[in-house]
């Protein structure tokens, strides 16, 4: 080794050490940059995967809030806009959100609905069968607004006492399942038996 006139030879070799660790640590911040680049693509390959499986149906809300769960455990960076390029339901939504207690994957319970009761949340498509008194099933309709929906029924004088919430994951799915409901269901209040 070469010292530089008026350098220590320890000096010398100190600086080439510092220059050996600040080449270390740049292969390290390459290799960072390369593993975060492939962990992004994973995240968007599954996120779409479960968006596109739940708006066809191959995917229930119970899987997808499953899903949600696992992920938001992750704690990646930018994981809510992440979620919402991909999954139809927004991030926020999902936190708010319960997973269904019924039957079939639906929500089902009395009114009112109980804050500490599952139900559908603001910004979820559902299909929902209001029942009577003798547990008949009185209306069919859809919303994604659940609670505001079910208040305004109790306000126009449509008396229910206990209601089931089928999740949709379109509009479209919303509008088939409605159909199907109403001519499977006849309820009473319903002004047509079907779209």
């Amino acid at each position: 080794m070469t010292t530089i006139p008026g350098q220590r030879a320890s000096d010398t070799e100190s600086a080439s050490a510092y220059q050996a660790t600040l080449q270390h640590i740049q292969l390290l911040q390459d290799r960072q940059k390369r593993l975060s680049t492939v962990q992004e693509q994973a995240e968007d390959q599954i996120l779409h995967h479960y968006g596109s499986g739940y708006r066809c149906g191959d995917i229930t809300i119970t899987q997808l809030l499953a899903f949600f769960e696992a992920y938001t455990a992750l704690e990646t960076p930018r994981r809510s806009r992440r979620w919402n390029e991909h999954i139809d339901i927004a991030y926020q939504t999902c936190h708010l959100m319960q997973a269904p207690n019924g039957p079939e994957g639906t929500w089902i319970g009395s009114w009112p609905c109980s804050e500490s009761k599952p139900y559908p949340v603001r910004g979820v498509a559902v299909v929902y069968v209001l029942f009577d008194a003798n547990n008949q099933p009185c209306y069919v309709g859809s919303t994604n607004q659940f609670r505001t929906r079910m208040g305004k029924h109790m306000k126009d004088g449509k008396a229910f006492t206990n209601w089931q919430a089928y999740p949709c994951p379109s509009r479209e799915h919303a509008y088939e399942l409605e159909d199907r409901l109403l001519k499977e269901r006849l309820p009473s209040l319903n002004k047509r038996a079907s779209r």
